[in-house]
């Protein structure tokens, strides 16, 4: 029987007093990690789309009911939305920009950058070179010549919800301006919100041979990289340090970066009630 005392506590967090490590997002984590680290000019970014089996080509269908990685042959990521989607987005993520913009919010601002621009791809040794020029005045942007370089993905399914998702690994190297003629067009109308370390890119892509079908896109990007892995080191350097299974389950700064990188892509997917027939 306990004491009074003892029926006054809070309920404590497990019976060590701590939440165990988030299996999924230590997963996520140690594959940035493993993916990203003595690389230069990372990109990690995620998409919301859907995982498509190639031979049916319908959205794949798993014996699962939660979020769940998958490696699977014969499939395609298909980051495509519908455009009441990517309006119903437009709509969601607008409305954060204005609560936080309130005299009364005390919250991280949400501030929004829209951006029309011109991407020309040149052939070049290693993989084409991208150059992005501004829409009206095509003056190339800063930064705007770069070499990209597909490093890995790892794919999500979602069974409960209308979206999967995507996280990619890429190097975006600077590169030289081209000589050589370009081979390709992509016209983007781009928003961008930007939340602390996280920019949500709202796109509108029209490639030349389709300019009647432009692709409605939404992805999440990691603003600065440098600091996440800097983070990811010093919690890998501290468990070696310890070498203890206690200071392998302590939660870190890149553990919680990770994690606020899942949750909003989560919470991206599941802000948008549009039903799974309206996906195409």
């Amino acid at each position: 029987m306990s004491s009074p005392q003892q029926q006054q506590l809070p309920p404590e967090r497990s019976i060590f007093g701590v939440d165990p490590l988030d299996d999924f997002a230590t997963m996520v984590g140690d594959w940035i990690f493993a993916n990203s680290q003595g690389r230069s000019n990372v990109e990690i970014e995620g998409k919301i789309g859907q995982i498509i089996d190639q031979e049916t080509g319908e959205r794949i269908q798993l014996p699962v009911r939660n979020e769940t990685v998958v490696d699977l042959s014969r499939t395609r990521f298909d980051s495509r939305m519908t455009i009441s989607q990517h309006a119903q987005y437009n709509r969601i993520l607008n409305s954060l920009v204005s609560r936080s913009g309130e005299s009364s919010y005390t919250g991280a601002k949400v501030s929004y950058q829209r951006r029309k621009e011109i991407d020309y791809f040149h052939p070049a040794p290693g993989g084409k070179v991208r150059v992005t020029r501004d829409a009206d005045t095509l003056a190339i942007k800063p930064d705007g010549i770069i070499q990209k370089q597909r490093i890995a993905d790892l794919n999500i399914h979602c069974p409960n919800r209308l979206f999967d998702y995507r996280i990619s690994i890429n190097t975006e190297a600077p590169a030289d301006k081209p000589t050589s003629d370009h081979v390709s067009i992509r016209e983007k109308n781009r928003l961008s919100y930007t939340h602390q370390n996280f920019i949500v890119d709202l796109t509108q892509v029209t490639v030349a041979d389709k300019p009647q079908e432009p692709i409605h896109e939404l992805e999440i990007e990691i603003r600065d990289v440098a600091p996440l892995m800097q983070a990811a080191s010093q919690a890998r350097a501290k468990t070696n340090s310890n070498g203890s299974a206690a200071s392998a389950q302590e939660w870190t700064p890149f553990d919680d970066q990770v994690l606020i990188f899942l949750n909003n892509i989560r919470m991206l997917i599941r802000r948008n009630g549009s039903a799974p027939d309206e996906r195409r």
